[in-house]
């Protein structure tokens, strides 16, 4: 793990993670700085270098015209890694040409229980319509090999994936979602496409003729060359009817909609205008396998003596000494009104290299009055001049405003700055730092923290050392924060700690203890650290294995080599008479070949927002590349003036929280106390109370890979998943389990500032419903199910609902107010009520007559807080009834199943059961169904089915020779369970199935 890192997981901080497309600008309808970095894991191959400039080349014309000559790709740097031999025609790789903060990144194919995936997707974690998303994945088989480059042309799905990068775009497909009239209008724009139904039941396209539509739904095609618009004029017209991600997400908008709301073209920004070219301009520059070069740039003005400041940022920047990775150079500037370099840099060879550039660290005597931020990165700089590293940073700490020039600001330093291509990462300490930090970190790519005083959280400037360093570091290096935790010891006295390792961690791994009692001596500490193993590590002064500094005020213990999963044990003990506050925090790194290693990434969807705005935290949870689901998540966030907050994140798909069960786990931060900095610190384990378990399905695994959450992807069949053993099984549902390990990744996703609070006004509304489900019960008789909301968005209770019906889409969606409202006396089932919403997270379900007779209904909700403020409208279901119900058939009977087995040899034995979407599960892809359809448990022969669709008289009655059409299925009975085997079952639409009765016919006969 890169030290860099190390520094920000050591303050109680709230860290900005800059988007790797910090860098993209679009001036003059040409984006320019957008990187495209092939991983160091990729083979070497001259030829994919031009692959890549080939796809962005075609794609350039393509995204001009889609832009409606808006836009087009002026400017691209291909980053070729250290691993690849060097050639002469590349140019070297600034400090910030990375992989890690490319926006588009060449990664080997993903290997899913043992094949190779090659996959095109963006990686969105916030999924906020309209949000830019962090990267672009592409595999080079992606664009290489015929069956892509065929089925979907490199130029074209690039163009596509810029819709979700730049301007959070959602997909308007899936095939399988139809329009409410049943007539095969599936989830594209254009609502003249009129597709073919097959013979066996699949819907498909005739491409023969003309196609205008969306390149958010079938870019492949040749003629789909625009996005939807809403527009009078649009070419491409938005469908709002069509049940797909881009409407249930962005509120029914269509893409142009979202994208004039960006930052590329809102307020008349990139006007369209003819350009005779738009071929990009790329270069090819090789990263070099050089050390890296960091200057800490730390502020002494005499407020940095107030407090316990000066000692969190001894401890914090010794212990980032300690742990920056050999062969790196590390140089020291202190500024106040006057900037001054204290060292030059200096190689890290070894323990005594580091504790000499320790020695530069402020003390009290440094300190002096007023504070110049622009001197010391001026200084800083002059330092990085010479240095022949493959990476520049700074890590600036600061307490106070600014108060004499340079500034940041100052045109100078700017310059300096931006011709320098360095990377700052910033810390602030209190309120009062100046507030140009973050913007610093932003406009740089660095990260930026803040150390918060006011809370009892542990130290922010150890946190913030923590997470530099994890963000630097690389996948088969990376340090995890395991455990972070502060606890008073009393005088004469002693406490005991645990702290579990799974099989994800236990290499290197490092115990670090601080404390700030001024007076307290290590000889007066006890230390026990106890391993799964029973290795017993104790303080021993100057022999180790701990070590203790009095002047740092801290102690530390190295563990070298792998150590096995378990749980560790931890006794301090505190031998001086005053109590003692004391911070432990366990980091450890990846065991070599731990490729499925849990890992926590966190976000916050803004760095700033203007009250009543609201920020949005997520949470992923891999293991692997497979999601981890039903543990325990929090956001520990610091606020100003008050104690911190705790909030639980979800992964289950309502309010912010897009798909439930792909590994992203969500929440809405809404508990402000004033205006100020925030800060923000995920917590994840495993929940302790229950057997808990990670989780993947065959059935929506294309939705919960790594990077497709709620995107695309490649369906996986059950022949992907591996072989049932211990600890793992596959229940009827589908769904494989595996139980997870005790764990705990603790991660910070930044800060935040909020502007303009006011105490007086509850003015945040609830969150809108995106998960409204419905299902017709009876002629008149329905029921609807959805996630609560809370009163300030997905948190707390609200007021009401507003449940209205309405037999026109646009009526409902345009005037909800005046259609036909849900009343108290129209619910029919207990336990919910209108007027008393439940807590936000829960499930409200509940069974209504319907207030309007008719074939087909629409319905929407939305939600009413104490205050009165109605949410935005939910997702819009639809309700087919049919003129007559089911029950009030008289079907023929049928013989009994058992006595027709045994009399005859070859019969129809009847109706065994109703095929509906409760009791059967679909395995797309696979070559099997199950029905839970009970048989005599004995029963054990082979079946064919007959399947009709053909109703009578409304009726859903056991299929005639003459009632049209049939499908026929053979199949097996084992021990009472039905398995079908027939394939062209499954071509069969879902909504099909919900009608469907079978018969069987007895092949062999016996009792």
């Amino acid at each position: 793990m890169d030290a860099s890192m190390r520094l920000c997981q050591m303050l109680s901080f709230l860290c900005l993670l800059a988007s790797s497309s910090f860098a993209i600008r679009l001036e003059n309808n040409s984006y320019t700085d957008i990187v495209i970095a092939i991983n160091r894991y990729v083979e070497e191959d001259p030829s994919l270098i031009e692959t890549i400039a080939e796809m962005v080349t075609d794609a350039s014309p393509v995204l001009y015209h889609a832009t409606k000559k808006r836009a087009y790709f002026g400017e691209v740097t291909i980053v070729v890694p250290e691993t690849w031999s060097d050639k002469e025609e590349y140019l070297p790789a600034s400090p910030r040409e990375t992989f890690s903060q490319a926006n588009v990144r060449i990664n080997p194919p993903e290997i899913v229980f043992g094949k190779e995936k090659n996959l095109a997707y963006t990686e969105n974690p916030l999924n906020t319509c309209g949000q830019p998303g962090l990267y672009i994945n592409i595999t080079p088989k992606r664009m290489t090999l015929p069956i892509y480059r065929t089925r979907s042309p490199p130029h074209k799905m690039f163009v596509h994936e810029w819709g979700h990068l730049r301007w959070g775009l959602y997909d308007e497909y899936f095939h399988n979602f139809f329009g409410p009239d049943f007539d095969g209008k599936p989830a594209r724009c254009v609502q003249k496409i009129k597709p073919y139904r097959t013979s066996t039941g699949v819907w498909k396209y005739n491409t023969t003729v003309g196609i205008s539509a969306s390149i958010m739904w079938k870019q492949y095609y040749n003629e789909v060359v625009e996005f939807c618009d809403d527009s009078d004029n649009a070419t491409v017209k938005h469908y709002r009817m069509a049940n797909n991600a881009q409407n249930r997400f962005c509120d029914l908008r269509s893409s142009w909609e979202v994208m004039r709301g960006t930052e590329d073209f809102r307020e008349g920004r990139n006007l369209p205008r003819e350009i005779s070219s738009v071929k990009p301009t790329i270069r090819v520059v090789h990263k070099k396998s050089a050390a890296d070069a960091i200057v800490l740039v730390l502020d002494i003005s005499n407020s940095m003596y107030q407090g316990k400041r000066l000692i969190n940022l001894r401890q914090a920047t010794k212990t980032y000494i300690n742990e920056v990775k050999v062969g790196s150079f590390v140089g020291i500037v202190h500024f106040n009104d006057i900037a001054t370099i204290k060292q030059n840099l200096t190689k890290v060879t070894d323990q005594k290299s580091r504790d000499k550039i320790s020695e530069k660290l402020p003390s009290v005597s440094d300190l002096r009055d007023q504070t110049s931020i622009g001197g010391g990165l001026l200084k800083a700089l002059e330092v990085l001049r010479h240095a022949n590293t493959a990476r520049k940073q700074l890590l600036v700490v600061s307490d106070g405003t600014e108060t004499t020039n340079p500034t940041i600001m100052d045109e100078h330093v700017q310059q300096s700055i931006e011709s320098a291509k360095v990377k700052i990462h910033t810390i602030a300490i209190g309120e009062a730092a100046d507030d140009k930090l973050a913007s610093l970190s932003d406009k740089t790519g660095g990260m930026s923290f803040f150390h918060d005083e006011v809370s009892h959280e542990p130290s922010g400037l150890q946190e913030a050392v923590g997470q530099l360093a994890e963000s630097d570091s690389s996948d088969d290096d990376r340090q995890y924060q395991v455990s972070r935790q502060m606890m008073t010891i009393n005088g004469k006295s002693s406490k005991t700690v645990t702290v579990d390792f799974d099989d994800g961690v236990g290499r290197n791994t490092l115990f670090n203890f601080f404390w700030s009692l001024k007076d307290f001596r290590p000889r007066q500490l006890r230390l026990f650290v106890k391993s799964p193993a029973r290795k017993v590590y104790r303080y021993r002064g100057a022999r180790g294995p701990i070590y203790c500094n009095k002047d740092y005020m801290m102690c530390e213990l190295k563990v070298q080599g792998e150590v096995q999963p378990g749980q560790w044990k931890i006794k301090v003990g505190n031998r001086g008479k005053k109590s003692l506050s004391m911070t432990w925090e366990v980091l450890s790194h990846k065991p070599v070949n731990a490729d499925n290693a849990i890992t926590l990434e966190t976000y916050i969807s803004k760095s700033e927002v203007t009250y009543p705005q609201t920020v949005t935290i997520t949470a992923s949870l891999m293991k692997g590349n497979r999601p981890v689901i039903d543990a325990v998540v929090a956001a520990v966030v610091t606020r100003p003036s008050k104690q911190p907050v705790t909030i639980h994140l979800r992964d289950n798909g309502a309010g912010p929280d897009l798909l439930a069960y792909d590994g992203l786990y969500s929440a809405t931060f809404t508990h402000f106390s004033g205006t100020g900095r925030y800060n923000v610190k995920v917590i994840a384990s495993q929940d302790y109370t229950n057997n808990r378990y990670f989780t993947y399905s065959s059935e929506v695994m294309g939705t919960m890979m790594k990077g497709k959450r709620a995107r695309l992807g490649v369906r996986l069949t059950l022949d992907d998943l591996p072989p049932e053993g211990p600890g793992i099984n596959k229940p009827e549902s589908g769904f494989l389990r595996e139980l997870t390990p005790r764990f705990t990744r603790i991660q910070s996703p930044g800060m935040f500032a909020v502007n303009s609070y006011q105490s007086s006004k509850d003015v945040i509304p609830p969150s809108r419903i995106i998960d409204l489900r419905g299902r017709v019960v009876s002629e008149n008789n329905a029921q609807v199910t959805w996630t609560a909301p809370g009163d300030d968005m997905d948190t707390g209770e609200a007021s009401a609902y507003s449940i209205r019906v309405s037999t026109s889409f646009d009526d409902l969606v345009d005037s909800f107010d005046s259609q036909r409202e849900i009343l108290p006396e129209n619910v029919v089932s207990s336990g919910f009520s209108i007027s008393k919403p439940k807590m936000a997270g829960l499930t409200e379900k509940f069974n209504f007559s319907t207030p309007v007779k008719a074939k087909m209904l629409f319905v929407a909700v939305k939600t009413r807080d104490q205050s009165g403020q109605l949410s935005g409208l939910s997702n819009v279901i639809y309700l087919k009834f049919d003129d007559t119900a089911p029950e009030k058939c008289n079907c023929p009977v049928e013989t009994s199943l058992e006595k027709a087995i045994c009399e005859h040899e070859f019969v129809v034995v009847g109706t065994i059961g109703v095929i509906t979407k409760d009791n059967m599960q679909l395995h797309p892809g696979a070559e099997y169904l199950k029905a839970n359809i009970r048989f005599p448990p004995s029963l054990s022969l082979p079946v064919k089915m007959n399947i009709n669709r053909k109703t009578t008289n409304g009726c859903l009655c056991p299929p005639v020779p003459e009632a049209g059409q049939r499908y026929v299925m053979s199949g097996n009975i084992r021990q009472g369970q039905l398995e079908v085997t027939n394939q062209s079952f499954l071509q069969l639409a879902p909504s099909d199935m919900a009608t469907m009765r079978a018969t069987v016919h007895s092949v062999a006969a016996g009792c």
